[in-house]
């Protein structure tokens, strides 16, 4: 059985697949899937979803795109949008929601990393909670060179 957090790779850049979505659902709901969708799986879709579309497609969402939904949200439109913002939406869909480094798929398990620190806000990768802490604990506890007061 395949996990309800894993995002199949056909539905990116599928305009049909998103169009099947939201056929047959009510005339007043049709809008705001198709615009989260798009927000989840257009390489060149919106880079931000109103909140009160984000609440209303909850309950049409299945429970992967509803975790990258939430997750993305708070990025884009909501309390880490200055530090993130429309870049690190970029760079996720990029990998297609998939860890760059190892390619875990699980969107439980992703985060978004400030390649070169915070203060750069405009390159981010996508990241699964393991290799992000290992990248991280690299850089700033082995890296002695940039943490001088860690050298024995």
């Amino acid at each position: 059985m395949i996990s309800p957090f894993l995002l199949p790779i056909d539905r990116f850049d599928n305009l049909e697949y998103i169009e099947a979505r939201v056929s047959g659902l009510e005339p007043s709901v049709v809008g705001s899937v198709r615009t989260a969708l798009k927000y989840l799986y257009i390489t060149n879709g919106p880079i931000n979803l109103p909140r009160d579309r984000m609440l209303k497609v909850q309950p049409f969402l299945e429970p992967a795109e509803k975790v990258l939904v939430r997750w993305l949200y708070t990025r884009t439109n909501g309390s880490e949008r200055k530090r993130y913002g429309s870049a690190a939406l970029l760079a996720a869909r990029k990998q297609r929601y998939r860890c760059e480094h190892c390619g875990h798929a699980d969107v439980r398990v992703l985060n978004l990393d400030h390649v070169e620190g915070r203060h750069n806000r405009e390159l981010f990768a996508c990241l699964c909670t393991n290799c992000h802490t290992l990248k991280s604990r690299d850089r700033d506890w082995v890296n002695q060179a940039r943490h001088p007061r860690l050298k024995e």
